[in-house]
């Protein structure tokens, strides 16, 4: 039996878990799940010593980690972190057989097909092609997204930066709100209205067309005071954060033929769900003119497992390590 160390690795913290090889009909999932604050390691050598001491046990010979950072020719930088590393050198460092890093969506695009029902709440719901491409995205410290393309009987991660395409309004107020970020920004992407601080953005460019004062609110504020209707200003702004999610979404389904289906992540959609049928987010996924036939057969769904990550690197590190495949 194989014991697969896996890690989600973010600028705050990172958890960990160990997964058996052979646990596929399981879907993966970890078990001694701990977390550990990033802030109170030296290196990521460090970290993952320390998981291995409270976990009691040795080394394992494989793992797969999922880092909230670029990732080119081995070289890993985590965002938010000072750490920087090449993958090889810590393999050897550690003195594991096989260790590879992913990016985090990339991790949570190649769990989508291991998800169980319980790992998933569907938002909007008909038949997925099973043969197709899967996209996956979420808004939260930033905006993530990645594809995963059918390929030879296998699945290829498909890393994108679609959080930094340019943000495209569809009604008078969210044109209002792009000439307020322009103020600020050069380049008003898609990431500055979807993510923690572009619902603060939204927030602020609403006070501001209104001509009303904004106060100096956090993400969790907005989103708050908006669900409990305490705000009106507030509520516009998460109204307008869920429809535009809507459109991009849909945009997003349609650009990379995502008839295997939409899985939102990201740590915002889950903590607003119950106030999504609310909003007109599925109205705006389908708002696609001739071409709403074709979002109307891609489900949305959402992902509530929060460990959903660590699946995906398991499943990763499996499919492409042959020591693992006996």
């Amino acid at each position: 039996m194989s014991i697969i160390l896996v890690a989600d690795i973010g600028g705050t913290n990172g958890r960990f878990g160990l997964v058996n090889a052979c646990s596929h009909g399981k879907g993966y999932n970890a078990e001694q799940q701990i977390s550990l604050r990033s802030a109170d390691y030296p290196t990521l050598a460090d970290m993952i010593r320390d998981y291995v001491k409270q976990a009691g046990i040795s080394m394992p010979k494989f793992a797969c980690l999922a880092i909230a950072g670029p990732i080119q020719d081995g070289h890993v930088k985590v965002t938010n972190l000072n750490w920087e590393f090449s993958i090889s050198r810590l393999r050897d460092e550690l003195n594991m057989q096989a260790l590879d890093v992913i990016n985090d969506y990339s991790a949570l695009a190649y769990a989508a097909p291991h998800l169980q029902k319980e790992d998933i709440t569907t938002l909007y719901n008909t038949e997925a092609n099973p043969y197709a491409p899967i996209g996956v995205m979420g808004p939260g410290t930033g905006f993530g997204a990645a594809l995963l393309a059918p390929v030879n009987k296998a699945w290829k991660i498909i890393p994108t930066e679609g959080g930094h395409c340019s943000f495209a309004p569809t009604t008078d107020t969210e044109i209002a709100i792009l000439q307020e970020l322009r103020k600020r920004f050069d380049h008003v992407s898609i990431e500055h209205l979807l993510s923690g601080q572009g619902l603060v953005s939204i927030y602020k460019a609403l006070a501001a067309i209104e001509g009303k004062d904004a106060e100096d609110l956090q993400p969790a504020d907005v989103s708050e005071r908006g669900m409990k209707h305490q705000d009106a200003l507030c509520e516009q702004a998460l109204q307008a954060f869920c429809n535009i999610l809507g459109s991009v979404a849909g945009d997003k389904a349609l650009s990379w033929g995502a008839l295997g289906g939409i899985y939102l992540g990201g740590g915002i959609v889950p903590k607003i769900a119950h106030y999504l049928p609310q909003t007109d987010f599925i109205k705006r996924y389908l708002h696609k003119g001739v071409m709403r036939g074709y979002v109307e057969d891609i489900p949305v769904h959402m992902v509530t497992n929060d460990k959903a990550a660590l699946i995906g690197t398991a499943a990763w590190l499996v499919d492409t390590t042959p020591a693992l495949q006996s």
